[in-house]
């Protein structure tokens, strides 16, 4: 049991309160602290993300105030991490810190298979330094300044320094290593954002911290992916259906951020590849990406860490309701009383339209997304006036006192949006009004029995000049005579739609294109090329290459072509098939580059050497083949120094 563990100070490290207790008891044997912090002397001394917290809290004594929870959130970089990985990911973790898998941590966030890789010093604040040791008499080390991206201090706004500890060093990979012995005297250095790249560093430091000191919850990457895409969309960089509009988004973020500052951030940009890092933080997520890439991303949408992740959960392109009812006629008219709004994306334009339904019968269309207050009280279309407005119209019309257009101005509509609503209500025509006229005299002849029919005279008007139309291009077909009579063709189609479908061109049969490829020719070129493409790959110094179908297509630059065409292309697939390598052919080719660097170093390997020389997993070193082969490897290499000594030429090993 441990007594005198010491207490954490803020926003310390756990490994930095391992050493300082690694200090405090002085054991002559570094594996002792191991033994009596974790139970097992051959734990490794992990700066960000340690394991086997369950055993360091059972060797705390009864009472103690320290949790597993506690040292994780506050003392790891767990929550810097947590927020951008799939939610069983994340629960992993976690799982993985409580117990003894220390290895499969790295896998888990996704830090061996990134690119972003972690400093290789422990780092330091020259002035949160000074402060430690004024305040509580001790440096420490801080969890913000180990994180990767972070060189500026969000506090001071000074360049962190590297201490001279190395994270990874295989000599004190057992041994937390105190600041007190790591941290050497540094004046600070001023940090002054001058420029929109220092002052970017700055914000992606402030960021890092915030993301610290929060308990986050983890909502998963399709959460993040949503918002990406609905911001995006308010750019339009992207539909809000879901598409993303990857060319734009990739020119407009290289021009926010320049090349050097993504070097320096190990964020570079593969301008050539679909597959990126910045499309697949956009498209359906298969994998994590690092945070830094995320907070990236953000700010480039114009978010912090910290208004990013307060947005809400579902996006709501006309807010949060109730929503104004914008009938005029009603009591309750640009008050809060709509409950009901249905949203659907447009297949035309990709925009969110909102369908409005009051209570009172007035149903109203909005295309969105609102992007200022006033915006609420704007109408694209009106679906439905309700009872409501259908009664004070009618109140309205039986009073002569008010002409139509102040009827109009009353109901918030226009006056012909008026006559055509009591016609369909079938109210008296005359209207008796202020000012009688001849044309309101007259009874409207769309709405007859068949309200919103054409008349007789117009329909015979539009028939004739469709048909007109297919005599003078009879050659054309449906979509190019629409397009030459526009006018004709929508009008029939709203009002004599069964006559237009029936009078349409025959529907035109598309003529496959002609073959334009000779896959002779093809065959044959392709088939030479593959295979210069194995003799150079062969013949390249440096790490072999195994020479396989994929390694000879990105060769030439036909991968695509191969895999997709090979069934048209059989010279080339028999080419390939003889080129080919297997494993043990690679192999034996492996075991022979080796012996030839060996050869030229003059130098005499153990067995184990030029194994991982060669780089054979195990399962390759026990093929008898290659077995063989080494055999006879280390038995030609025994006799490299006599062989210099007589003759300094001599022939190559052959497999």
């Amino acid at each position: 049991m441990i007594g005198c563990f010491p207490d954490p100070y803020p926003d310390e490290l756990l490994y930095s309160v391992c050493a300082r207790f690694q200090d405090r008891v002085q054991y002559p044997n570094r594996k002792n602290t191991m033994r009596e912090l974790f139970g097992n002397e051959a734990a490794i001394a992990t700066v960000g993300l340690p394991s086997n917290l369950n055993n360091l809290i059972s060797m705390l004594p009864p009472g103690s105030p320290y949790t597993v929870e506690r040292l994780i959130n506050n003392h790891t970089l767990y929550p810097f991490y947590a927020p951008f990985l799939a939610l069983k990911q994340a629960r992993q973790l976690w799982a993985d810190m409580e117990g003894a898998r220390g290895p499969a941590i790295y896998m888990r966030s996704g830090m061996m298979a990134s690119t972003v890789h972690s400093w290789e010093w422990l780092r330091f604040c020259p002035v949160c330094a000074q402060r430690d040791k004024e305040q509580f008499g001790e440096y420490y080390w801080h969890r913000l300044h180990q994180l990767p991206g972070v060189v500026v201090c969000s506090e001071h706004k000074v360049l962190i320094l590297n201490s001279w500890i190395r994270i990874q060093n295989p000599q004190t990979r057992h041994e937390f290593v105190s600041a007190e012995r790591g941290i050497q005297s540094s004046k600070s250095r001023s940090y002054r954002p001058l420029n929109s790249h220092q002052t970017f560093l700055l914000k992606i430091s402030q960021d890092a911290s915030w993301l610290l000191r929060q308990q986050l919850p983890t909502s998963g990457l399709d959460v993040l992916v949503k918002r990406y895409r609905e911001l995006l969309a308010e750019q339009d960089l992207a539909t809000y259906s879901g598409r993303v509009r990857v060319s734009e988004l990739l020119g407009k973020f290289c021009e926010c951020y320049p090349p050097e500052l993504l070097d320096q951030l190990q964020c570079q940009i593969d301008l050539e590849s679909q597959h990126n890092w910045l499309f697949r933080l956009v498209r359906a997520p298969k994998g994590s990406q690092h945070p830094l890439r995320h907070l990236l991303l953000m700010h480039f949408l114009g978010y912090t860490a910290e208004s990013f992740f307060r947005l809400p959960k579902q996006f709501k392109p006309f807010g949060k309701g109730p929503w104004f009812c914008l009938n005029k006629a009603a009591a309750h008219f640009r008050k809060p009383v709509v409950t009901e709004c249905e949203v659907v994306y447009s297949k035309e334009h990709g925009k969110p339209i909102g369908t409005f339904l009051c209570s009172c019968g007035f149903i109203y269309v909005r295309t969105g997304p609102d992007e200022a207050e006033e915006d609420s009280l704007r109408i694209t279309k009106i679906r439905a006036f309700g009872p409501i407005w259908e009664g004070v119209l009618k109140s309205l019309w039986d009073n002569p006192s008010l002409s139509l257009r102040e009827i109009a101005r009353q109901l918030g509509v226009d006056a012909a949006t008026v006559k055509l609503h009591a016609a369909a209500m079938e109210l008296d025509f005359p209207r008796q009004g202020k000012r009688q006229t001849n044309r309101m005299s007259r009874k409207l002849a769309c709405f007859s029995e068949e309200k919103l029919s054409a008349s007789a005279t117009l329909l015979e008007q539009y028939r004739q000049e469709w048909l007109t139309a297919k005599q003078r291009y009879p050659e054309s077909g449906r979509t190019a005579l629409r397009k030459k009579f526009q006018r004709v063709y929508v009008w029939l189609h709203r009002h004599d739609r069964e006559w237009l479908e029936t009078h349409l061109p025959p529907l035109m049969t598309k003529t496959p294109p002609p073959v334009r490829v000779d896959w002779e020719r093809r065959d044959a070129e392709l088939a030479d090329a593959a295979r210069q493409a194995a003799s150079h790959l062969h013949s390249k110094s440096g790490k072999p290459i195994r020479i396989t179908i994929a390694a000879i297509g990105r060769e030439l630059g036909q991968l695509a072509l191969i895999q997709r065409h090979l069934d048209k292309l059989p010279i080339t697939a028999q080419v390939l098939a003889s080129l080919v390598e297997t494993r043990e052919t690679f192999a034996l080719r492996r075991v022979q580059r080796a012996v030839e660097c060996y050869k030229r170093e003059k130098t005499c390997p153990k067995r184990w050497q030029l194994v991982r020389r060669a780089g054979l997993r195990p399962e390759i070193e026990e093929m008898p083949v290659v077995q063989k082969a080494l055999d006879k490897a280390v038995e030609s290499l025994k006799i490299i120094p006599l062989q210099y000594q007589r003759d300094p030429s001599f022939q190559r090993l052959a497999f």
